[in-house]
């Protein structure tokens, strides 16, 4: 082998590697970029190195269909609209109490019977039976004041990309937000609470999708409509579910109408590793007792309503948007497989139970 053919063999083979390596670098960057698109509630959370705080996010998966444009939208409120009750006024549609049974009640009052029937424990995160006081839960009252001027409620979308399998990628309105603001109209017009949709999106940075980071994105901003609006006395978080490829979606039927069923959702601050149990001490949530009591008033009126719509409330261990204001709540509605008409049709039932809280005070069941 002449001494020109080696060199040339050699060059050939450091320029294979030069150009393997960059794959590889950019290969890396590619599926960092991309990993919130494949993450799945079954997912496990990587432990945050020192100084670093956890990604909140990659529970939940984004879905648009494949080779589609993402909308390049600045993360601003696009329609920031504040529902008020219609004038005149009109008597706003009140929630009643219906005293649950005692047989109910009991059962309610087994720890088992909780894990088993109300909440659905993530594998990462621990529930104690002191962190339920069930004859404390169905006691206290979690109405709001309706009577004070400004919004009362209010709905926004941590993740506002979320979208359904039928939905059109370049329209904001065609996945959760439109959930948003359908929920928002109901909320005022059929029961006189006055409802603030806030359309920001958390999940976009210079006009490209980015998940990673939206919970503490979200977090100064909320914070400061709170402030500015002390009227404001519950928040509500809508996510649409991402599961794994082929489960297909989440269905029930209200009123004879196919309808996607809704989760509500908490974080406990808690981590199980292998059977040790931390608490997560740089996501901490002073409002973890109420954020857990509403869940399980909003449960308990999901089951007498409408049997079947709700699944089990999802408990993990970080504390996402639940740790601004006590009445906090985190819903999902459907998943990927599911069709924005089907997710659409989850607010009216939605409204009914969230309203037989806040209105009626107790939950209702049997």
């Amino acid at each position: 082998m002449g001494k020109k053919q080696v060199i040339r063999q050699r060059f050939i083979l450091g320029l294979l590697l030069i150009t393997g390596a960059a794959l590889f670098m950019w290969g890396q960057s590619f599926l960092a970029g991309t990993a919130e698109g494949t993450a799945s509630p079954f997912a496990e959370y990587s432990l945050p190195q020192a100084g670093e705080r956890p990604w909140e996010d990659d529970y939940h998966d984004v879905y648009a269909p494949s080779g589609s444009a993402m909308p390049l939208i600045p993360m601003v409120g696009l329609e920031d609209i504040v529902f008020t009750p219609p004038l005149p006024p009109r008597e706003p549609v009140q929630a009643s109490r219906t005293t649950l049974s005692e047989e109910y009640i009991q059962r309610l009052m087994s720890f088992d019977y909780l894990v088993n029937n109300i909440f659905l424990v993530d594998r990462y995160t621990a529930l104690f039976p002191s962190d339920i006081d069930t004859y404390a839960f169905l006691r206290e009252d979690l109405r709001i004041d309706t009577s004070v001027p400004g919004p009362q409620v209010l709905i926004f979308h941590t993740h506002s990309l979320e979208r359904f399998a039928d939905s059109n990628p370049i329209d904001l309105m065609d996945g959760v937000v439109g959930l948003g603001r359908k929920l928002a109209e109901l909320l005022t017009g059929v029961y006189g609470i006055e409802t603030m949709h806030y359309t920001g999106q958390f999940d976009v940075v210079d006009g490209r999708p980015r998940r990673q980071g939206a919970y503490e994105r979200m977090e100064p901003v909320i914070l400061q409509i709170l402030e500015e609006n002390p009227s404001i006395q519950m928040v509500i978080d809508i996510h649409r579910d991402g599961v794994r490829e082929g489960m297909g979606p989440f269905i029930t039927y209200v009123n004879g109408q196919r309808t996607a069923r809704i989760m509500f959702f908490n974080g406990l601050s808690r981590q199980n590793r292998g059977g040790q149990i931390t608490a997560v001490p740089w996501l901490p949530n002073p409002y973890q007792r109420e954020n857990l009591n509403l869940s399980f008033q909003l449960q308990l009126a999901s089951n007498y309503l409408f049997h079947g719509f709700a699944r089990r409330v999802y408990l993990r261990e970080f504390r996402y948007s639940l740790h601004m204001t006590p009445l906090s709540m985190f819903v999902e509605v459907g998943n990927q497989y599911n069709t924005l008409q089907e997710g659409l049709l989850a607010m009216e039932p939605l409204a009914e139970i969230v309203a037989a809280v806040v209105l009626g005070g107790a939950p209702v069941g049997g």
